[in-house]
């Protein structure tokens, strides 16, 4: 028994409608779960970030961050007095994040800074600088090597 062309291109549609069906009930019936469930705080902490980004591109003097044999150096904008000048800074390890190390950020008559690296792992280190000044917020990062 030969079978006709509509009756094969009617069974096409078919088994295509069936399995677009079957489809639509598997997906509609999975779970959807956002990364996070406090997402809307985390989405206001990150615009306050790279708010905190361009008011620091926006200075007219900036951060410097310099390494150095056994330490670095930090240079605040003399555009403020050391005295109001505060923050933390992390030394983030990508490789191993059990070797990263925080700081305060206590700068001297001059607004520098020196961290002492010695002994600390050599290689590549993202340094994130969080500061504040005049009641403003900053923030700073530099990927830097240590030697």
């Amino acid at each position: 028994m030969k079978i006709s062309w509509g009756v094969r291109i009617a069974a096409v549609y078919i088994f295509f409608t069936i399995a677009l069906l079957a489809a639509v009930f598997v997906f509609m019936n999975q779970d959807v779960h956002l990364v996070t469930d406090d997402y809307y705080a985390k989405e206001i902490a990150f615009q306050q970030q790279i708010d905190k980004i361009n008011r620091t591109k926006s200075l007219s003097e900036q951060l410097e961050i310099k390494p150095a044999n056994g330490f670095v150096d930090f240079s605040f904008p003399r555009l403020f007095k050391s005295n109001e000048i505060n923050g933390k800074i992390h030394f983030y390890r990508p490789s191993d994040d059990s070797k990263d190390f925080f700081t305060d950020v206590k700068v001297d008559s001059i607004n520098s800074l020196e961290v002492a690296t010695a002994g600390k792992e050599k290689g590549l280190w993202k340094v994130k600088v969080d500061w504040n000044a005049k009641g403003n917020s900053y923030y700073n990062e530099k990927i830097i090597m240590i030697n």
